[in-house]
C-alpha cells in the first residue's frame, strides 16, 4: 500500500467514473480535489467512497486506518483556484470533445505550466483535446476501465505533440495506484475498443449467414475460446446501442475498413429499441429466468471446401485443447482469427507493442490469452492459412493479414 505522497490529483466530474478514479487515487496515496458543477454529486461521490472503503475493511483488504487516511484526502473543490496545487488532473465527464475541452479548458490557468492534463476519453483524439486547451504537450489519454476500482487495466495514450517524459510519468503515477497501465497510440479505439470488434462482428455476420444461433455461438466461445461471456451475451450486458456507436465510431475513423464494419442486425436491433438487459430484449428475451434467444435465424447449412476445413482443423489443433463438430470448429476459429487479424494490423500500424496489447485485452476484456499470445501459440502458417481459405470465401477484404502477423506470430 502506499503512502501519502504530497502528490494532488483534480478530478473533474463527480459520476461512477469520477468517483472511482477518486477511490483509486487516494488508496494510493494521493490526495484528491474532486470538482463537478454540482457540488452535491460530489458529496454524495465521496460518501459513496466511504461506504466502499468500508466494505474493503471487512473483507480486510484495507485496515481500519487505511480506510480512514484514504476517505480523509478526497475533498471537494469549488473552483478552479483550488486545483492550484495539482500535478495533474484528470476529466471524466460525458463522451463529447466540446465538453471536455471546455472543462479543462477553464482550469488551465489556475495550475502551473507544468502540470498534466489528463482525458479519460475512450473514443476522442488525445491530440484534439490537447491542441484545444493550449496545452498539447502536457496533455494525454488516461482511459479507466469501468469500475475504476475493480478492473486494473489503464490506458495511456501520447497524443502526437505529448511530452515523452509526460507519458512516463503518468504511466508512473498508474502504477503508484497499484494499476497495470499499457502504453497506445492516439488513434481510434485506442486498443481494447479496435482489437475487440472482430469478437463482436464476426458472431453478428455468423449469424447473418444462418449457421447457428445466437446461445450456440456465445456456447461455441465460450466452450472453445475459455471466454467468459459469448458476444451476444456481452453486447446485451453493455448495451446494443453503447456496442454499436463503439463499432461505428471505430469504423469510420478508420476508414470504413470490412473487418470493422457495423452488423445490419445489430444495428436493427437499435432502431427498435431492443437495447439487450436494461430493456428486456437485445440478442436475447430476458422475462424468464433463464434469457431466450431473441433474433429467429434462417439456418443454411454448412458446406465449406475441403481445403478450408482442412485449415480449420490444423488452426484448431494448437488453439485451445476442445474438439468439436466441423461447424463448431469452423465459428471458433473464424472469430479468434478475425480477433487475431486486428491484433496484427494495431500492432504494424503503431498502435501498440504485442505485449501492450495481449496485456490490454486480458485485463481490459477478460480474455484468457492475448490475442499475439494465441497466434504465437497456433503459429504463422497455420494462422495465414486460415486467414487465406477464408478470404477466398468471403466477399470482402476482411481476412486480409498485414505484412507485420508473421513477425507478430513467430
Amino acid at each position: 500500500m502506499s503512502q501519502a505522497n504530497g502528490s494532488t490529483v483534480g478530478i473533474i466530474g463527480a459520476g461512477t467514473m469520477g468517483a472511482g478514479i477518486a477511490q483509486v487515487a487516494s488508496i494510493g496515496g494521493w490526495n484528491v480535489r474532486l470538482m463537478d458543477v454540482d457540488s452535491a454529486k460530489c458529496k454524495s461521490a465521496i460518501e459513496e467512497v466511504g461506504r466502499r472503503l468500508n466494505r474493503l475493511v471487512e473483507k480486510e483488504r484495507l485496515t481500519r486506518e487505511q480506510a480512514d487516511a484514504a476517505a480523509d484526502r478526497i475533498v471537494i473543490a469549488h473552483d478552479p483556484d483550488q486545483l492550484e496545487s495539482c500535478e495533474l488532473v484528470i476529466e471524466a465527464i460525458i463522451e463529447d470533445l466540446s465538453a471536455k475541452v471546455k472543462v479543462l479548458g477553464d482550469v488551465t490557468t489556475a495550475l502551473s505550466e507544468h502540470a498534466i492534463f489528463a482525458t479519460n476519453t475512450s473514443s476522442l483524439s488525445v491530440t484534439a483535446i490537447g491542441e484545444q486547451i493550449g496545452r498539447p504537450t502536457r496533455t494525454v489519454g488516461m482511459h479507466f476501465f469501468n469500475p475504476a476500482p475493480v478492473l486494473p487495466l489503464v490506458e495511456i495514450i501520447a497524443g502526437r505533440q505529448s511530452d515523452a517524459s509526460v507519458v512516463d510519468r503518468v504511466v508512473e503515477i498508474a502504477r503508484q495506484w497499484n494499476k497495470s497501465p499499457v502504453r497506445a497510440a492516439d488513434t481510434p479505439g485506442f486498443i481494447v475498443n479496435r482489437v475487440a470488434r472482430p469478437f463482436y462482428l464476426e458472431a453478428w455476420r455468423i449469424l447473418a449467414d444462418g449457421l447457428a444461433g445466437v446461445d450456440e455461438i456465445d456456447r461455441i466461445l465460450k466452450q472453445f475460446g475459455e471466454f467468459r461471456m459469448g458476444p451476444f451475451e456481452l453486447t446485451d450486458l453493455i448495451g446494443q446501442d453503447v456496442n454499436a456507436a463503439t463499432t461505428a465510431s471505430v469504423w469510420k475513423q478508420l476508414g470504413q475498413s470490412p473487418r470493422l464494419k457495423p452488423s445490419p442486425i445489430q444495428e436493427q436491433l437499435v432502431e427498435e429499441g431492443n437495447l439487450g438487459r436494461k430493456t428486456g430484449r437485445g440478442a436475447y428475451i430476458y422475462e424468464q429466468d433463464e434469457p431466450a434467444p431473441a433474433i429467429e435465424v434462417e439456418r443454411r447449412p454448412f458446406v465449406a471446401p475441403d481445403r478450408l476445413l482442412e485449415a480449420v482443423e490444423q488452426f484448431i489443433e494448437k488453439a485451445g485443447p476442445n474438439r468439436g463438430s466441423d461447424l463448431e470448429q469452423y465459428i471458433f476459429a473464424r472469430v479468434l482469427i478475425a480477433i487475431i487479424n486486428e491484433a496484427a494490423w494495431a500492432k504494424a500500424e503503431g498502435v501498440a507493442s504485442a505485449d501492450d496489447i495481449n496485456t490490454a485485452m486480458k485485463l481490459g476484456t477478460n480474455y484468457p490469452k492475448g490475442p499475439l499470445e494465441w497466434a504465437r501459440q497456433i503459429g504463422h502458417p497455420r494462422c495465414t492459412r486460415l486467414l487465406d481459405q477464408l478470404r477466398e470465401q468471403a466477399d470482402d477484404d476482411r481476412f486480409v493479414a498485414p505484412d507485420m502477423l508473421a513477425a507478430s506470430t513467430t
